[in-house]
């Protein structure tokens, strides 16, 4: 279909529970906060345990000096381009040090990754853009 006849879509707040199933539905997302070098947003692959979220990384990157003892926010997203249809959730909370949990996610990239940083989530809220029904008669 051409973009120009693709109806918009309607914007749906999700619930909690919607927004922590989203959460643990994708394996990677963005973690975002302001440090040294100004704002930083980065991906990251995640777990999601006990209410928080878990990242591994080096003690020696930025994101572990930045982050640790800080308020971040995180996002995961996914859409469809084609339809317009799409869904966000945006985590926002206090980042700390902490030890790898045991459903830490292994990292994606080289290197050593020994420094477990834990999100312990302030604020959870989502969207999502839903197209409209069919047309009606």
């Amino acid at each position: 279909m051409p973009m120009s006849e693709v109806q918009p879509g309607r914007l749906i707040t999700l619930s909690d529970d919607e927004c922590w199933d989203h959460l643990r539905s994708r394996p990677v997302g963005r973690i975002a906060w302001s440090g040294a070098q100004g704002v930083s947003v980065i991906p990251v692959n995640f777990a999601v345990e006990d209410g928080d979220l878990v990242i591994r990384t080096s003690p020696y990157s930025l994101m572990a000096r930045d982050c640790a003892d800080r308020d971040v926010a995180f996002e995961v997203d996914d859409f469809d381009g084609l339809a317009h249809e799409g869904w966000s959730v945006l985590v926002q909370g206090r980042c700390t040090r902490d030890r790898i949990a045991s459903d830490a996610p292994t990292p994606w990239v080289t290197g050593p990754r020994t420094l477990g940083l834990r999100i312990t989530p302030r604020q959870v809220a989502g969207r999502r853009v839903s197209r409209p029904s069919a047309a009606r008669s």
